[in-house]
């Protein structure tokens, strides 16, 4: 059955705050890095997410991005509008938004969908053009594999959500290929279905996130997996190039990243729900790691958002 949007564009825009919904931004300092990695710097990944239910998701770019956004609808409805054309999207179809291009989305007020999205740039992401700007229904079937396409999103979503190690930023970005190719070559897709690890530095990452609000120290991790903390340090940082606490700590200001940007809370209440009592000394430690103060990045992030 069709479900019909609202096709006529909102008045002004709204706040993406939706409950359940998973973001990663990357940071200027970040992007450089990436796009000077010869590895990974001509098909990268910039931002990704999930927005469940998505009713008041609004965002209107008069000068576009530079980055290509492909937004992949799972279930309700929304609207895309680029030039003159309004787009409708409904659930199983996905849609590119060339880099640049001057565009407007929304989601339908009746039925709100729920959406995949990805920001991506690099020389070679601009090779599968003949994709974009035009809506492409996923058929429904096994060969379509749309359980594996969502299990792939959200595994590069996880590994970024772990932190930004050399490690993950490679493998995520290499994975966005597999990722583009599931929807622009869906007749030959296939995914690679992992189980869950026994790992105890994926155990330890896994605790990480799943206490983001506490201050753990390196007992407390070394303890979960019955290893020595000499043991457990020398492991995790041959696996992930840091020590288990700044390996936190990076976890901690990606979340902080996330609630200054999606959920429009105060530093000092981003500061509490990650478990600094003291606002001030989260300022110091996230311009510290991210390279610039909080209240300048939610500043920069305001003004990206808008243009």
């Amino acid at each position: 059955m069709k479900i019909t949007t609202n096709v006529i564009e909102p008045v002004e825009g709204k706040t993406d705050s939706f409950f359940g919904d998973r973001s990663v931004v990357m940071t200027r300092k970040q992007l450089k890095t990436i796009r000077n990695n010869p590895l990974i710097g001509g098909l990268y990944i910039s931002d990704i997410g999930f927005y469940p239910h998505a009713r008041t998701h609004y965002r209107k770019r008069k000068a576009g991005i530079n980055e290509n956004i492909l937004i992949y609808c799972i279930d309700g409805a929304g609207s895309i509008h680029i030039g003159t054309n309004v787009y409708e999207l409904q659930a199983n179809h996905y849609f590119v938004i060339p880099a640049h291009e001057a565009h407007a989305y929304w989601a339908s007020e009746r039925f709100p969908w729920s959406i995949y999205w990805i920001h991506f740039g690099g020389e070679r992401s601009f090779l599968f053009n003949e994709f974009f700007g035009k809506v492409t229904p996923i058929e429904q079937s096994s060969k379509s594999r749309i359980d594996d396409r969502i299990n792939l999103f959200n595994e590069l979503l996880r590994a970024l959500e772990s932190g930004f190690s050399i490690q993950n930023m490679n493998y995520a970005n290499l994975c966005l290929n597999s990722l583009l190719a599931s929807f622009f070559f869906v007749d030959t897709f296939r995914a690679v279905k992992g189980q869950k690890s026994s790992d105890p530095v994926d155990q330890v990452i896994l605790l990480m996130q799943k206490t983001i609000n506490k201050n753990l120290k390196i007992s407390d991790l070394s303890t979960h997996v019955n290893l020595s903390e000499s043991h457990l340090s020398k492991i995790f940082r041959n696996k992930t190039g840091s020590s288990p606490l700044d390996y936190f700590i990076n976890l901690k200001m990606q979340e902080a990243i996330r609630l200054l940007t999606n959920q429009s809370l105060k530093i000092k209440e981003v500061a509490y729900r990650l478990g600094y009592n003291d606002p001030y000394y989260f300022t110091r430690i996230f311009t510290k790691h991210i390279g610039s103060s909080p209240a300048s990045f939610v500043k920069v992030s305001k003004r990206k958002s808008n243009r």
